[in-house]
């Protein structure tokens, strides 16, 4: 039904049967719906939220409020009893959180207080990116609170922040949004594939890859004997994915080979079969199947490949690449 077409029918009722119908539609709505639209304050409050949606915020304003917010949540104030953020505010910041996603957003990026608000965003980001992994709020589920989905947000930030230029340091501040927390329910092939895309030009993807490549570097030299076995994993799980990333792009540069060779040199897997599986696996899921037979051949001799990975070389070699393996 229309909304011209609710309010004709409406109009057959008397008051106290309206009354009637609210009372049981509002019995109707799922109790996880009333409080991602705050359906009980649009009742209570109906006049003082209509004010609100008409007055627009200053970004000095709103500066402030996202500050504080996130420098709350950073202190664990959303998630432990307090005397700063009462109970009801720590069960309902998902409200804060998506009025700030949606303000911010309302800045174009290239003006004075756009480029304050893609800061903000950023920080925000970060927040739920961290919070998506460690308790900062009464639930995991950061970015599904939100609305948007991880690789969705990293997007919305890239874009903001490269319509501005193909500039070292915003490409430094880039990589440095798929180096963090990722939420665990999105595989971290969407936020590569995510950030990839972002890159519409080869400039971009070229300095991209000098980047990533800085960054590896810069991890692989505080691994250590003398650090915990969790953080040296965190580190070389990073560095692992930056290298798919980095290969990625060099096969969108149509540059394999190079892709190859990075590979070769940054990849961290103590197997050698294990690492070659993988490339394969993206090689394959790139079809460069050429590439795939070509990178085959050259280990034959060094290494047991699995069988799966010999029936698919033989189908390969056929020019049978529709060849799969259950």
């Amino acid at each position: 039904m229309l909304v011209n077409e609710l309010k004709q029918e409406l109009k057959k009722y008397k008051s106290e049967e309206k009354d009637k119908i609210i009372v049981e539609l509002y019995k109707k709505i799922p109790k996880s719906i009333k409080e991602d639209y705050d359906i009980d304050n649009f009742i209570i409050n109906l006049n003082n939220i209509n004010s609100k949606e008409n007055k627009s915020i200053s970004m000095d304003e709103l500066n402030k409020q996202v500050t504080y917010f996130i420098e709350c949540a950073n202190s664990r104030l959303y998630v432990q009893p307090n005397r700063i953020i009462n109970k009801k505010e720590r069960s309902n910041w998902r409200f804060k959180a998506k009025r700030f996603y949606k303000e911010l957003n309302s800045f174009l990026p290239n003006t004075k207080d756009g480029l304050i608000a893609t800061y903000l965003l950023t920080k925000l980001y970060y927040l739920l990116s961290y919070g998506s992994n460690y308790l900062t709020f009464s639930s995991f589920n950061t970015f599904g609170a939100l609305g948007v989905r991880q690789s969705e947000y990293l997007e919305n930030i890239m874009k903001r922040k490269l319509i501005l230029g193909a500039k070292e340091e915003i490409m430094k501040d880039c990589v440095n949004l798929i180096d963090t927390y990722y939420d665990p329910d999105i595989s971290h092939m969407d936020m590569i594939y995510t950030f990839i895309s972002c890159l519409n030009t080869i400039d971009l993807k070229n300095m991209a890859i000098k980047v990533i490549e800085e960054k590896i570097l810069d991890k692989k030299s505080k691994i250590s004997d003398k650090k915990s076995f969790n953080y040296n994993y965190e580190l070389e799980t990073m560095i692992n994915y930056l290298t798919e990333c980095a290969l990625l792009i060099y096969i969108a540069l149509y540059e394999v080979d190079n892709g190859i060779k990075f590979f070769h040199k940054y990849y961290i897997e103590k197997y050698i079969e294990v690492k070659e599986y993988i490339l394969l696996e993206f090689l394959e899921l790139e079809e460069k199947y050429d590439y795939w037979i070509k990178e085959y051949e050259k280990n034959m001799d060094k290494i047991n490949y699995r069988d799966s990975l010999k029936e698919k070389y033989n189908e390969y070699k056929k020019g049978n690449y529709e060849y799969s393996v259950n």
